[in-house]
């Protein structure tokens, strides 16, 4: 099983600060194949970051490699 990279920085550079609280949460799950193509497929939760976090790496979790990137 490989990694899964959670990316914030267009969050940070949108609200100036790290994800953090209560909210609605979105998130795109880039997931790299092996022929060398990517498929994104957008996910958005609502409560605390670190649950709906969560909740995109599970999801991630049952393809090929992924990266998570949290949406501002």
């Amino acid at each position: 099983m490989s990694a899964i990279e959670v990316n914030t920085t267009r969050y940070e550079f949108s609200h100036g600060k790290q994800p953090r609280g209560y909210g609605w949460w979105a998130f795109d799950i880039i997931r790299y194949h092996g022929d060398g193509t990517r498929t994104r497929e957008r996910v958005m939760r609502a409560g605390k970051y670190g649950e709906a976090k969560r909740y995109a790496v599970t999801l991630a979790r049952t393809g090929p490699a992924a990266t998570i990137v949290v949406l501002p």
